[in-house]
């Protein structure tokens, strides 16, 4: 939901909702047992326990008078919010109960009917209150994920009919409320989170449409996707920011500017809503692009009399931005919700244009002129309406022509020096919609579909006057933006991030060098020229990488050698020549030389990040020119912390992204660079600390990018493309680097000395920081376990500590890494014959804290798993230690009961995989049994 001002902010309150699994069927308004409390206890931060009862539990579960009593304790407790929140959350427990309490589909559909029953009943026999809403989002929640979909469609028809139609009014509903809150900016925000829960719903429905009755959807998805635009759209057609009595707030919101963009603040939401909007494709695609068109006819009317206002007052003072702001805001959405609606966002995949947009352009291509479709298409500078014929045109076609019109209009606004009237956040989300619609649609790929639209592969496909038109406007529109709002930070980025995506895919890259334009960029930023020197450091990197990657396209020879002469030359030489003087050191600290060293090492980054597998000799050879003298500029820039941050990051960069394709030879050389630099940055630290003794608190930075250099070097462990050096041959001959052979295992442990030591527990207070050192030092207990017994005592122990301290008082996604480094570590200790070694004293302590942590304390249910893995290789090496535990855990049992029932579970977990060992099949019949142990004793241990 938003607020309308010069930038709308929204604070949703995203909830880390983590849905965890419960044996025990004794819900929070039950007569609890000791061992309920305890075992509730477990699970104190949890909101969402699903409950998985055994088939004991049958009987009396599946009794519909158990469910009836439930739903009759809520309508007498619902008075009360406390006992409110509890009776919701057994209600909730109870729909999503699964597993073997079921004894066959049709119990289950028996029981589904009945709850789904007694929710309908209950909702439309009362008025919900505010602290009701998340409770009964999650129990829709529950129902619509847990039960099989064969069970959701073998509800009587009209049953199931009236649970959609009863969802479809809850939604909106809590969409209109959470806009409310919004506009009354509350802090409490109990609707958005509840609708949030709804919107996941539906995605999860209508993913898995096809299960249910042909179109069943098709109606709850227009009435939702409606209420989502009313909500974002100003009066009279919306009711953003309006209030209960139906006044609109005009007051303008104090701008934060560390609020997160909308677009990544409602990302899940708009993606759920582009879901329905592409179910519902033939109302929602008009219907945005109607409202589009219009909006962006008016603003056009309105910058054309703004103008002559200014003209005739001259005073911009005078402007009454109301209007213009009101426009803004709802192009804004429209933008976004069209963003989502034609495209979708799979992370990791070939990007596509959804099957529903397809099949929608098929089904009216029939009644598409393409002629006219094209010259809609190609007339940004002109009204649709105003073309003869425009009702015959593509209705995705045009849907991207209204976008391509909003771009035009700001161009031409800029243009006519009215930029101070303009939104930067329009600027931006023209270029997110554009980068989006880009990766899916511009040149698509007709071999990935089963089925094509003749109009879409005529205007986009490839080898088309469509698409080649699209590519040039697209790189006309960046060079304008780039000349024009240099200074918005942000839509530089968003900008210059579109111009990547043209030219990240070699098929676009050789329609965009094909272009002027294209040219005058690359010679206008390798000369340093205005404005693009006045971009962030980000944006040039950035553009560095485009203008790299758009040098492998398919030129001839010669025109390729004048592309890198004109690119990378010019920044190699200017640095050789800089470098090479003889005062440089003395002159080192001018600001002018300062800035240019730091371009120079932005651009050395964006080289790296261009990096594919195709042009990687190219590249890597291009870099390790500069690595070396990176390393001469650590001395001189010894006092700069930002520039010595700079040049570690080239080196991280280089290592993300180039050492996976590289062979033996080449990983040599990248790692002897690391280690120097390494040295280089220790030697140097050493006397820095010496003159200030506060610079360690000055190190965060340094620290992150050492640690992140030393995992990328770990990292091609785990992921490696070379074959030998068969992509470098064609350039070179040879084989590795003179002197002794330097291997990751050498520069990783030299880091390591560097890093653990200045590691303190203030530091590690740093969330980014903290989660980068453990992953090292996880991956170094992995790779390189027999490493570890090795290292100096102190840094052993330094090492020790801080895995226990990891473990114990830190994150739970620090202490499952923690506790997965144990593993390895317990192993290579079990294969050494030394039983007495600092590594087997470790691990012997790490069990007993394994042993309470599973069985004594709270802990995150995703923890068992590793924690569990953990124990069985601690308890393999160290036997009778564990069969002390044990002992010493049952004889200060003082209740008889208690005492028996952990000795016969005890008993059960050690039969499971006597005797212990690292056979697999062991290993899982124990952490099999381990689950079973902690379900059914842990409540009688774990004290709150």
């Amino acid at each position: 939901m938003c607020c309308c001002c010069e930038r709308h902010t929204l604070h949703t309150r995203h909830t880390s909702d983590t849905s965890h699994t419960s044996d025990m069927p004794l819900l929070s308004l039950t007569v609890r047992s000791a061992l309920g409390r305890h075992y509730l206890a477990m699970f104190e931060a949890t909101q969402n326990v699903m409950l998985k009862p055994s088939e004991s539990w049958r009987e009396a579960l599946l009794d519909t008078r158990v469910m009836d009593l439930f739903f009759t304790v809520h309508t007498k407790v619902r008075e009360d919010s406390d006992m409110a929140q509890d009776s919701l959350q057994c209600l909730s427990q109870l729909a999503s109960m699964h597993g073997p309490i079921f004894p066959d589909e049709s119990a289950q559909v028996s029981y589904l009917a009945h709850m789904v029953e007694g929710l309908l009943a209950m909702i439309n026999g009362m008025e919900m209150e505010d602290s009701e809403a998340m409770g009964i989002a999650n129990i829709v929640s529950n129902l619509i994920s847990m039960f099989p979909r064969t069970t959701l469609t073998a509800l009587p028809p009209d049953l199931f009919t009236s649970f959609i139609n009863c969802l479809t009014l809850l939604t909106c509903s809590f969409g209109r409320n959470a806009a409310l809150e919004e506009t009354l900016d509350k802090d409490d925000m109990v609707y958005m989170e509840a609708y949030d829960r709804l919107l996941e719903s539906w995605l999860t429905l209508v993913r898995d449409e096809q299960h249910f009755p042909r179109g069943a959807f098709l109606q709850p998805a227009v009435q939702v996707f409606n209420g989502y635009i009313q909500c974002h759209l100003a009066a009279p057609d919306g009711t953003r920011n309006m209030s209960t009595n139906g006044v609109t707030s005009h007051e303008e919101d104090e701008i934060n500017e560390l609020q997160e963009d909308d677009r990544e603040l409602f990302s899940d939401q708009l993606s759920s809503i582009g879901m329905m909007g592409r179910v519902a494709a033939d109302h929602c695609i008009p219907l945005l692009t109607s409202l589009l068109e219009e909006r962006l006819s008016r603003l056009h009317g309105q910058l054309q009399r703004t103008q002559q206002n200014l003209m005739a007052a001259s005073d911009l003072g005078t402007v009454d931005r109301k209007v213009l702001d009101d426009l803004y805001e709802d192009i804004h959405w429209l933008l976004l919700v069209s963003g989502y609606v034609l495209t979708d966002d799979p992370q990791g995949e070939t990007p596509l244009i959804p099957s529903e947009v397809m099949e929608f352009s098929i089904k009216h291509s029939t009644e598409v002129d393409m002629n006219t479709t094209l010259q809609v298409l190609g007339s940004p500078g002109e009204k649709a309406s105003s073309i003869p014929g425009f009702h015959r045109t593509d209705c995705v076609v045009r849907l991207l022509s209204a976008v391509l019109r909003t771009s035009e209009v700001e161009s031409r606004a800029t243009r006519a020096s009215l930029t101070s009237l303009l939104s930067p956040q329009m600027g931006k989300d023209i270029m997110w919609f554009l980068r989006r619609w880009t990766k899916s649609y511009l040149l698509l790929e007709e071999k990935l579909y089963e089925q094509i639209s003749l109009p879409l592969s005529t205007a986009f496909g490839a080898d088309t006057e469509g698409s080649k038109w699209i590519v040039g406007y697209l790189l006309e529109k960046v060079i304008s933006n780039l000349s024009a709002w240099s200074a918005e930070g942000e839509l530089a980025t968003d900008t210059v991030e579109l111009l990547v995506t043209l030219v990240e895919r070699r098929e676009r890259a050789n329609l965009v060098v094909q272009c002027e334009g294209w040219w005058r960029l690359a010679k206008q930023f390798a000369s340093r020229s205005p404005p693009l020197h006045l971009l962030s450091s980000p944006v040039q990197r950035s553009l560095m990488k485009a203008l790299v990657l758009g040098g492998f396209a398919n030129m001839d020879a010669d025109t390729k050698q004048q592309y890198w002469a004109e690119v990378l030359h010019p920044l190699q030489q200017r640095f050789q020549n800089l470098i090479n003087q003889e005062n440089f050191a003395q002159m080192s600290q001018e600001e002018a030389v300062k800035q240019e060293i730091i371009a120079t090492l932005e651009a050395l980054c964006g080289i790296a990040e261009a990096t594919q597998m195709d042009n990687v000799a190219s590249l890597f050879s291009f870099l390790m020119d500069f690595l070396s003298s990176c390393i001469g500029l650590m001395e001189v820039y010894s006092n700069t912390p930002e520039t010595i941050n700079l040049i570690i990051e080239v080196f991280v960069e280089v290592a993300h992204k180039q050492i996976c394709y590289l062979g033996e030879s080449k990983c040599m050389k990248l790692y002897e660079a690391c280690l120097t630099l390494l040295q280089v940055y220790s030697k140097n630290n050493q006397s820095r600390k010496r003159r200030d003794p506060s610079a360690e608190e000055d190190q965060y930075q340094d620290l992150l990018l050492i640690m992140e250099l030393l995992t990328n070097l770990l990292s091609k462990e785990f992921i490696d493309f070379s074959d030998t050096d068969e992509v470098f041959r064609s350039q070179e001959q040879g084989g590795a680097s003179s002197g002794r052979n330097v291997s990751a295992a050498d520069v990783v442990l030299y880091g390591v000395n560097i890093v653990l030591p200045l590691m303190s527990q203030d530091l590690l207070k740093f969330p980014s920081l903290c989660n980068q050192y453990y992953k090292l030092i996880t991956f170094i207990c992995e790779i390189f376990p027999e490493k570890i017994p090795l290292l100096p005592e102190e840094l052993f122990k330094s090492l020790m500590f801080s895995l226990e301290l990891g473990m114990t008082a830190m994150s739970s996604e620090i202490s499952q890494l923690c506790l997965e480094a144990l593993s390895p570590l317990a192993e290579h200790c079990s294969k050494c014959p030394d039983k007495d070694s600092p590594l087997s004293h470790a691990t012997q302590h790490f069990l007993k804290l394994v042993f309470d942590m599973l069985l004594l304390q709270k802990h995150s249910i995703e923890l068992t798993v590793a924690a569990g893995e953990a124990f069985y290789s601690l308890v393999c090496l160290h036997q009778v230690e564990y069969s002390e535990l044990v002992q010493a855990l049952l004889s200060s049992q003082r209740d008889a009961m208690v005492y028996q029932r952990l000795s016969e579970a005890f008993r059960q977990l050690q039969a499971s995989s006597a005797p212990p060992s690292q056979d697999r099949k062991h290993k899982l019949a124990f952490l099999k049994s381990l689950e079973e142990f902690v379900a059914n004793v842990g409540g009688l241990l774990c004290v709150k």
